[in-house]
């Protein structure tokens, strides 16, 4: 695939699985036995039922999270992707925190490799510090 084409993956990918839900799409865009390094939550299980562990936690919890791609950077098979979520965390507990209806914005950096029009690793990070302070669970 092109650097266009992997770019535009990750943004149908991102607005599927994480803006809208469609959790049964996941084996379209995510090989079986991706390998997510440094999940943001620990003890996910391997391969597609890591991403789905990830995307399941946040939705649970902020039901109108909505992600969007601040930068999408290609090169080769590597899409870079800098995002910003924000939703109200209103329904499940989210890292031990009572929903409180506030709104959160979490701010994070991806780097995704494709193979044959798929995600199959990943490599993360988020601002959890600022996720804690916004639960509650770290000094502001």
């Amino acid at each position: 695939m092109t650097v266009a084409e992997n770019k535009a993956l990750i943004e149908t990918y991102f607005q599927t699985i994480w803006n809208e839900g469609r959790f049964e799409e996941e084996p379209r865009f995510v090989d079986e036995h991706v390998v997510v390094h440094a999940p943001p939550i620990p003890g996910i299980p391997d391969g597609i039922a890591g991403p789905l562990a990830i995307v399941g936690t946040f939705r649970a919890a902020i039901p109108d999270i909505h992600l969007v791609n601040d930068d999408l950077i290609g090169e080769d098979d590597i899409v870079v992707q800098r995002w910003t979520a924000r939703g109200s965390h209103t329904a499940a507990p989210l890292f031990g925190a009572s929903p409180s209806g506030a709104t959160l914005t979490m701010t994070g950096i991806n780097e995704l490799r494709l193979a044959d029009g798929r995600i199959v690793e990943r490599w993360g990070v988020m601002d959890a510090a600022g996720l804690m302070r916004q639960l509650g669970l770290a000094p502001a």
